[in-house]
């Protein structure tokens, strides 16, 4: 396989609360994650609220800088990018996609200011003629009129407003867009086409995905590869049909679990295992405790021992 965009090296994050007049307390959100992220591929980064997926996407947009560990673009560590051009340049390639469509765009401006600002910022046109082409083709690329570019976000549907913001993303040369919940807020009937976008942006275009989410299903569709996280600490990682058919660990099992099952109502599992809800709180206090032998299960399949749970 080809070297990787990003590399993530046992990074590990602490946020500090509290102080003035009240105590200083830590909180460790990340605890020793590690992956990589390749181009024209997806890595699924799956799991339930809270449990540090966020905050890793914003330790490699910059937002906050790593408490130990490195986080590498193309074997520059991103710690080291601080001129201002560089990072402009380092945020071109490195985009974010988030859960809120509508969030995302302003509401006083049209779709075509939306599209020709980026474009504008990181000099990739000069003059009308040229800026006008590149919002057409941007618009084309994720599959909507020409005629989005006089209307208002509220004008668009959620799925058409995700996809402006994919081709703002595509604007500026992105290689790599961090995508975090990017069709949770969409109705069901439009997230496949949200998704198929992503797919043919990576098929076609060679862009890479980080696709943060807690629905295992959409995981499934999109990603070759998954890594299950909880409480700040990456459980089980590798092949996504791998995970999915021969999960290893408790955390991943209860994950599995918890999807609807249309042939199996969720009261009936209920009634199957009494002790449903007992289990999975042990299940989250184990998987919870730090977790540092790892085991292979087979070539590109990882889990973490928790059997030896600090």
């Amino acid at each position: 396989m080809s070297e990787p965009i990003i590399r993530v090296d046992n990074v590990t994050k602490t946020f500090e609360m509290g102080g003035g007049f009240g105590k200083k307390e830590t909180f460790q959100a990340l605890r020793g994650i590690s992956f990589d992220l390749h181009a024209g591929k997806t890595l699924a980064l799956v799991g339930e609220s809270g449990c540090g997926k966020s905050t890793v996407a914003r330790l490699i947009t910059k937002v906050h800088d790593v408490t130990s560990g490195d986080i590498t673009f193309k074997g520059q560590s991103v710690g080291d990018i601080r001129s201002g051009a560089a990072l402009r340049d380092y945020r071109s390639k490195v985009q974010m996609v988030f859960q809120d469509p509508f969030g995302s765009l302003n509401p006083a401006h049209t779709i075509g200011h939306h599209l020709a600002r980026p474009v504008e910022i990181h000099n990739r046109v000069s003059g009308k003629v040229a800026l006008l082409e590149r919002q057409k083709e941007l618009l084309e690329l994720v599959e909507l009129d020409v005629d989005c570019l006089k209307k208002f976000p509220h004008q668009l549907s959620g799925g058409q407003r995700q996809r402006i913001n994919l081709a703002r993303a595509l604007g500026v040369g992105a290689e790599m867009i961090l995508a975090d919940e990017p069709t949770s807020m969409l109705d069901v009937s439009i997230r496949l086409g949200v998704l198929n976008l992503m797919q043919r942006m990576k098929s076609e275009m060679g862009i890479g995905f980080l696709y943060i989410t807690h629905d295992l299903a959409t995981a499934h569709y999109i990603a070759e590869e998954t890594a299950v996280m909880y409480r700040g600490q990456i459980v089980e990682w590798g092949n996504t049909r791998d995970i999915l058919t021969n999960p290893q660990h408790p955390y991943t099992k209860l994950l599995i679990s918890a999807v609807p099952d249309p042939d199996l109502p969720f009261s009936e599992v209920v009634k199957e295992s009494s002790q449903y809800s007992q289990d999975a709180e042990s299940i989250r206090l184990l998987s919870g405790k730090l977790q540092p032998e790892i085991n292979q299960v087979s070539g590109n399949h990882f889990v973490r021992n928790w059997e030896s749970a600090a």
